[in-house]
């Protein structure tokens, strides 16, 4: 079943599609009468892997668009939108809730060449003291996601990942859970809530106040 999880919380709905069939198949469940002009496959894949997912949360692909941003919005719709991609999978965050983020990363020790593009040293720091219960690299995956989902949830330009998004209450024993994250520059508070699964990780911002 190419449907990974389907669930809905007080805050929103989360889809997360496993691309594992034929792009034929792919183009019927997604409901597109037409193949995306997208010249790579993969890109292909995940646009019609996208509009599946979302057809199974009751929108319409055709229904999704994009602002000149490339921030995704459904059209006639109170409903926000955000969706990621990552090897293999797609996920799809709907909410009545203006300002949320969704964000996929395959689990990868890559993430450790770049841990000083988006940690500040107070993260750092923290990360020290849980780092002998979670692994340090899925530590950093989820710093990383969850200040993608932010950067996603935020309206503002511009944003400094290091010095801008800050992470807070992390402390990820579990394989689902939620921790704090502030955007510094409005003093915005949200809660994200992450996944830990043995391909991926995965995290959902939404606005504290929405709670």
């Amino acid at each position: 079943m190419p449907i990974h999880l389907l669930e809905k919380t007080d805050n929103y709905q989360l889809g997360i599609w496993k691309m594992d069939e034929e792009e034929e198949l792919l183009l019927k469940q997604s409901g597109s009468k037409v193949r995306p002009s997208h010249v790579n496959q993969v890109r292909r894949m995940e646009y019609l892997a996208v509009r599946a997912m979302a057809s199974e949360m009751g929108i319409q692909g055709l229904d999704i668009a994009y602002r000149p941003s490339g921030k995704p919005y459904v059209l006639n719709s109170n409903l926000s939108i955000s969706i990621s991609h990552t090897k293999n999978y797609v996920a799809v965050m709907l909410s009545p809730n203006e300002l949320i983020g969704v964000d996929l990363e395959y689990r990868s020790d890559r993430i450790l060449k770049i841990r000083h593009k988006f940690m500040h040293p107070d993260e750092e720091d923290r990360l020290k003291q849980v780092s002998i219960h979670t692994s340090e690299t899925v530590a950093l995956l989820l710093h990383w996601c969850a200040k993608e989902a932010l950067f996603k949830a935020v309206p503002e330009d511009g944003v400094d990942f290091a010095k801008e998004l800050r992470i807070s209450d992390f402390s990820p024993l579990d394989a689902t859970g939620r921790f704090k994250g502030t955007f510094l520059r409005t003093s915005s508070a949200f809660f994200i809530d992450y996944r830990v699964e043995p391909d991926f990780v995965l995290t959902c911002s939404f606005s504290a106040e929405s709670k």
